[in-house]
């Protein structure tokens, strides 16, 4: 059970276990002794002999309803818990034989080396509720969880310990016995309320301040003064930080009714979705030390920290929270300069997606990963927006509206960024293509939903942190799945999503900052199979790759010419002299052909479109005075972003530059920190 060794069996101590021979003894405690064991098959076990009181333990049921008790310890799913392998009793004395962590306790660890900070800190909490929640299903309360019942093994956090752990119902009870660690036991614990399920709750907590600041929330003086603080003063959680801080206080909560459940605080950790099944591997996952770097361009799955709330996940959920314009800029970084984004698509069964920086348009990708599609445009948009909204809808955490059309073939879709006063700092939410109300998917990520709505694809913050490799958050919305991919290695960083159709998303990889930041290469990936390209493209600008015609990419060199690449990286042809390029994919649009879009050379000021293939100049679009194009709408519209006055507008605009219908409106200080998604629905 812990990596202290075993001293030398004690006279009268059992030589042998149902099948286990006992080799030393790990420790006693109130509860009983620890044994190290050894099975036949020559591996290590902890043998813990109970010790009992039929007077105290269960009244009249006797040994037989303590064993019963002491059973239900088997239900209990092997995930951030030591696994329970056998139960019984050995000449009326109860034990319980469990898998051997080769670790320290947690209260080892506190009193060697001093309270855990970062990500360490998170891993423990994730690990921690994964293992209650495992408990809980298993329809048992643990009763004693504490920092010695912690075992910090290779693998991440276990919970050791159901040596007086009772059934729910039981535990629920008021036995008229003080069972637990004073400073680490609920207010209802010490009356006649008994100890349940939200009391390990109040004890999780306690423990997660006594790992992170080195002491637990209301002291370890005398037991009389410890009950009285608990249950009378506020607890002190020293300079725990963010949404971890937020849930510590809401599981200290005086009355046992307002503290969450397990499942649900770990959701609030994780910080997004995860389908019931997978909940508690998903813990188990992002409790685990990070994993080894893997090498190789081709890559699939790589498991990783689950990007958690108030961060992008356990390793910058543990630092503190970003202010308000700094968490704004960090996000701008990974999408791509902190133009607003915005997805689209056309209907099904045409190639020529709207996606990327406020809906951009894209050829199809077909073909295998390393290969582009032998010369098929970008498919022409036909089906048309409305010219007028029917419905207005209010983004969560900001001041911003939308305004809908229930004909409409796009919608925005998703929405991310900095938020004044909000619990979760720089929130980001998806759209359920159902309700179509915005439901919460994490903070400080940029959550992208593929054409069609069949994934959500994100980056994280921590990845700016990170200094191996770079990973990328899908979620496939029909499965439930939630994977982590590896990108690019370090250095660099993995930026701009932007998807074709639902078989392929397009990311940039950016090296340096500032004014010095520039492309080195692209990544291309597969959501089906989960496979990972990353190309190495030398030469690129500040701007980010764009999807090309006929499976190509398009990025403007560091010299200012437009280059198409397959996605070998192989050069295709180039375009020079065009002006500025949008990041904005190509799209066939009728009455000028497959195009990209600049800003035109000087003297000109409009938007120009040019042939994506000869490179000729297919058409100016004017630009009024503070217009940003970003991208197409439908054949006869473009999407553009307008401000002043202190406002900023998301409109439609026709073929003339002027407006003819707003899309998406408020205050421009709010609206310079948030980023908005449209997607073909």
């Amino acid at each position: 059970m812990s990596a202290v060794p075993a001293t030398p069996p004690l006279a009268g101590d059992p030589v042998k276990v149902a099948s286990y021979r006992v080799l030393g003894r790990l420790g006693e405690g109130g509860q009983g002794v620890v044994y190290l064991g050894e099975s036949p098959r020559g591996e290590k076990v902890a043998v813990k002999m109970l010790r009992y009181d039929p007077a105290r333990d269960h009244g009249t049921g006797g040994l037989a309803g303590f064993a019963r008790e002491i059973e239900l310890t088997r239900r209990v799913k092997a995930f951030c818990t030591a696994n329970v392998l056998e139960t019984g009793d050995l000449d009326g004395v109860p034990y319980i034989v469990s898998e051997y962590v080769d670790g320290p306790s947690l209260a080892q660890v506190i009193a060697r080396r001093g309270p855990l900070r970062g990500a360490e800190l998170r891993r423990l909490a994730i690990g921690t509720l994964t293992a209650l929640a495992a408990i809980h299903q298993a329809g048992v309360v643990h009763r004693d969880f504490k920092p010695g019942n912690v075992l910090l093994g290779r693998d991440g956090p276990r919970v050791i310990d159901f040596g007086i752990a009772r059934g729910l119902e039981a535990g629920e009870r008021g036995s008229g016995e003080l069972v637990g660690t004073p400073p680490y036991m609920a207010p209802e614990q010490f009356s006649e309320a008994g100890s349940g399920a939200p009391a390990d709750l109040f004890a999780w907590a306690a423990t997660i301040v006594a790992a992170g600041t080195g002491r637990p929330p209301f002291g370890s003086a005398s037991t009389p003064v410890v009950v009285s603080r608990i249950l009378t003063a506020e607890p002190e959680v020293g300079d725990l930080r963010g949404d971890l801080r937020e849930l510590v206080l809401r599981c200290l909560a005086k009355d046992p009714a307002e503290r969450p459940a397990a499942p649900h605080a770990l959701l609030t950790l994780l910080g997004h979705p995860v389908p019931p099944r997978r909940l508690l591997a998903t813990g188990q996952e992002s409790a685990a030390p990070p994993p080894a770097p893997v090498t190789g361009e081709v890559r699939g799955e790589v498991p990783g920290e689950v990007a958690g709330a108030g961060s992008g996940g356990p390793r910058a959920g543990a630092r503190r929270r970003p202010r308000y314009g700094a968490a704004a800029a960090a996000l701008a970084v990974l999408a791509a300069g902190g133009a607003a984004y915005l997805l689209a698509r056309p209907p099904a069964g045409q190639a020529g997606q709207i996606t990327g920086q406020a809906g951009q348009v894209t050829g199809q990708v077909t073909g295998q990963v390393a290969t582009s599609a032998p010369g098929r445009p970008a498919q022409p948009l036909t089906a048309p927006m409305r010219t007028s909204s029917a419905a207005t809808v209010r983004l969560p955490d900001w001041p911003i509206t939308v305004y809908d059309h229930p004909e409409d073939p796009m919608w925005v879709s998703s929405a991310f960024g900095a938020a004044a006063g909000s619990v979760a700092g720089s929130p980001a939410y998806v759209r359920d293509p159902r309700s179509g109300t915005f439901t919460y998917f994490g903070s400080f990520q940029t959550p992208v939903v593929s054409p069609g709505g069949a994934y959500v694809a994100a980056l994280t913050l921590g990845n700016l942190a990170r200094t191996d490799f770079n990973e990328l958050r899908l979620v496939d919305r029909r499965t439930g799945e939630d994977v982590r991919l590896r990108t690019s290695d370090k250095p660099g960083d993995t930026t701009d999503l932007r998807w074709s159709d639902d078989e392929r998303l397009l990311l940039t990889v950016h090296q340096g900052a500032g004014k010095k930041r520039r492309a080195k290469g692209f990544v291309v990936v597969d959501p089906v199979t989960r496979a990972v390209t990353v190309r190495d493209v030398p030469g690129g600008g500040p701007g980010p790759y764009v999807w090309g015609p006929g499976g190509s990419v398009l990025h403007q060199g560091e010299d200012g010419t437009v280059r198409a690449h397959d996605l070998t990286g192989a050069r295709l042809r180039s375009f020079a002299g065009v002006g500025d390029l949008f990041a904005v994919n190509a799209a066939t649009v009728p009455r000028y052909g497959t195009v990209f879009g600049t800003r035109c050379p000087p003297p000109r000021r409009g938007l120009c479109l040019w042939d994506a293939v000869t490179g000729e100049r297919a058409a100016e679009v004017p630009l009024g005075d503070g217009v940003e194009f970003d991208g197409w709408l439908d054949r006869d519209h473009y999407l553009a972003r307008t401000s002043g006055g202190g406002v900023t507008k998301v409109v439609m605009a026709d073929l003339a530059g002027e407006p003819v219908r707003t899309l998406a409106e408020g205050p421009a200080k709010e609206f310079g920190t948030v980023t908005i998604r449209l997607t073909r629905r």
